[in-house]
């Protein structure tokens, strides 16, 4: 879809009564999961393998909670600034996560391990408002999307949310400038790496695949804290949930072996929250296929 047709529908999804999101978003899911049936096998498959109890069920919740966050993000994207701000507001941080958020900006650096779980552009956004609060900016890696209609799209709805775009960077680089400057990074733990070199063999819900030691590599190099952090829908409300903190690598560590004990630390993290929680993650993704050349890590900055 291209931008202007993603202005048009969102400014006329913000005209809607914020409660109609949820049953819009509901038939959505329907429509692509249950009629369309988008990557429906594939999904249900992997639900399947991780021993999800009832894959029919939870895969039809998650294309409706992802049907929701789509109407939620059009919605906001159109909406004034004090409905941005106001939906913003109303995500939950979970206390365990300001009190070690807080307590590791103590000590240096802080590195966010995150996933595509919940709505994750609305977590980003409240975690860019917490950080700004404590005078720190954020900086989130993520990978540029081959639509450029809709990555243009996503781009400038960051911004607007608080969590703003710069220009294509080597993600490492401009991520260890960031952190030396103060700021904290997000970076995603759930995707394949770009080549298997780049990559840690886990299990991770059932079969066997490769978690990306980018994050854990910065972590190292940067000194910094690690917590690796979720999102989810509990009831009507998004919540931001502290799945685990892991400290710094002391002088005695050896970087590679900590880079990899990290990254499967992390992902055992996630994976724990994903079997309590299945709707929540976004399992329409290949999360097990084998790693293909693709675009580059490329870093987003909260505007200064």
């Amino acid at each position: 879809m291209t931008y202007a047709a993603l202005r048009v529908v969102a400014a006329l999804v913000a005209l809607l009564p914020r409660a109609a999101l949820s049953w819009l978003g509901g038939a959505l899911g329907v429509f692509v999961g249950s009629v369309l049936r988008i990557r429906r096998a594939l999904v249900e498959a992997a639900m399947d393998r991780s021993g999800v109890e009832d894959p029919a069920a939870a895969a039809s919740s998650m294309y409706r909670a992802l049907g929701c966050g789509v109407f939620e993000l059009l919605w906001l994207a159109a909406g004034s600034p004090a409905r941005r701000a106001r939906a913003i507001g109303d995500v939950a941080i979970d206390r365990a996560f300001v009190e070690a958020l807080d307590d590791a900006l103590t000590r240096g650096p802080v590195v966010l391990f995150g996933s595509h779980t919940g709505n994750w552009e609305l977590a980003a956004a409240a975690g860019a408002r917490l950080l700004a609060a404590r005078g720190r900016r954020v900086a989130v890696v993520a990978k540029a999307m081959s639509a450029r209609g809709v990555d243009l799209f996503l781009a400038r709805l960051r911004r607007r949310l608080g969590v703003g775009v710069i220009a294509p960077l080597g993600a490492l680089a401009a991520a260890r400038r960031a952190l030396a400057e103060g700021d904290v990074i997000v970076t995603p733990i759930d995707q394949v790496p770009g080549r298997a070199s780049h990559g840690v063999t886990v299990d991770f819900l059932g079969g066997a695949a490769l978690a990306d030691r980018a994050p854990a590599t910065l972590a190292c190099r940067a000194g910094a804290t690690v917590l690796v952090v979720a999102a989810e829908r509990e009831g009507g409300e998004h919540r931001v949930r502290l799945l685990d903190v892991i400290a710094s690598p002391s002088v005695d560590d050896d970087p590679r072996a900590w880079v990899a004990r990290t990254t499967i630390r992390a992902t055992a993290a996630l994976e724990a929250f994903v079997r309590k929680t299945p709707e929540a993650w976004l399992w329409l993704h290949r999360r097990w296929r084998a790693p293909e050349a693709g675009p580059r890590l490329v870093a987003t900055r909260q505007p200064g």
